[in-house]
């Protein structure tokens, strides 16, 4: 029997394997596809504090800045003192899965789970093992296996109560800021979320995210501002932006996208699931350690990441319910106010895409009127 069985080869599954492996637990990473990190399905926009946990030459490019285009304004540019990389998703994933394996890990690709049981005396993973049907045991599993999660489609009641539906493309064109991503708001580009252009030299990545389906539709219109882009590729997917009640039940726990620990107001989910999957290694080293792997022994997961990383995610969460209902009126007033001198040297001082709730809050507590463009 082994001691985990992790399914999902996302970072934060291969990192919460090669936490356990490297404390010298016997772990089983199962992955659906044929190649780790393959289908790209990221914009790939994160801060430096995702590599104080992995160590990867995934970098494509780095960025200082934003433009941020509200409807039928002038951009408003953000300057920031510190980079923000854009990575390589596919090399970043293989560079995280390396570390699991060369912990100990074992890892198996063409292994997609198609049931799972948790029992008393252990767990149940079935899976195709190339094309063949195989059952592995093992004490403890854990779901890293996104937003369609299957070990919480068998083992947990709840669903996302919030997701968000993304359409991206890989376009050949070189855009001319390569210092600064693009965000676009309103309901010519999105409908409760927010469009997006970043710059990796002569391939630019376009998208867009909608509440609930229709992102196609929005990026089309999307398209519009770049004429001369040509599409080279096509990705997207769902993304969970509100956790769930439970991350955590008998013998099995979820972590990242597949427990919605996701920022609510970028979609981000790379450093979320990696301080979950932190977490997490934490948590089931002790649970190994005592042999007790029951509900009220594995909510600790839930009471260390909250401890971390909850109230952001819930004050982000609030956040983005009211950006969500905004108006394009709404949003131009809001415009008006944000590129004010004094509240846009804020945003550039402490402006933070991990922690953006720190800067939300500043704002509001000096201009409260911003809550009345809700009703604009």
């Amino acid at each position: 029997m082994k001691d985990a069985i992790v399914v999902g080869a996302g970072p934060s599954g291969s990192y919460l394997s090669h936490i356990l492996s490297g404390k010298g637990y016997d772990v089983l990473n199962l992955e659906e596809h044929p190649e780790v990190g393959r289908p790209v399905d990221c914009t790939g926009v994160v801060t430096k504090r995702v590599f104080h946990f992995v160590r990867s030459n995934s970098i494509a490019n780095r960025v200082n800045g934003a433009n941020v285009f509200f409807p039928g304004e002038e951009p408003m540019h953000i300057q920031k003192s510190e980079e923000t990389m854009i990575i390589y998703r596919d090399a970043f994933d293989k560079d995280v899965s390396s570390m699991a394996v060369d912990a100990g890990t074992d890892l198996r690709l063409n292994a997609r789970v198609t049931r799972v049981i948790a029992g008393s005396e252990g767990t149940e993973v079935t899976f195709r093992d190339n094309g063949n049907l195989r059952t592995e045991k093992a004490r403890v599993v854990i779901g890293a296996d996104g937003a369609n999660s299957i070990v919480r489609k068998e083992l947990f009641s709840e669903k996302p109560r919030r997701v968000v539906s993304t359409y991206q493309v890989d376009s050949a064109f070189r855009m001319d800021d390569q210092d600064s991503v693009s965000v676009y708001l309103g309901s010519k580009t999105s409908r409760g979320f927010f469009a997006w252009a970043v710059p990796t030299g002569n391939i630019s990545r376009l998208g867009t995210g909608t509440i609930g389906s229709g992102a196609r539709s929005y990026y089309e219109a999307l398209s519009e501002f770049f004429p001369m882009h040509r599409v080279i590729g096509i990705n997207g997917a769902p993304i969970p932006i509100a956790y769930l009640r439970k991350t955590y039940r008998e013998r099995s726990i979820l972590i990242g996208d597949a427990g919605g620990i996701v920022k609510p107001l970028t979609g981000g989910g790379i450093y979320t699931g990696i301080v979950s999957a932190s977490h997490a290694g934490k948590a089931l080293d002790e649970a190994l350690q005592a042999e007790n792997f029951s509900s009220s022994f594995l909510a600790r997961y839930q009471d260390y990441w909250k401890a971390d990383i909850g109230r952001e995610l819930w004050m982000d969460g609030i956040v983005q319910r009211f950006f969500a209902r905004l108006s394009d009126r709404a949003l131009r007033a809001m415009h008006n106010i944000l590129s004010s001198p004094g509240v846009l040297d804020k945003i550039n001082n402490i402006g933070d895409i991990d922690y953006p709730s720190r800067l939300v809050l500043s704002v509001i507590a000096r201009h409260p009127q911003l809550l009345l463009n809700m009703f604009a």
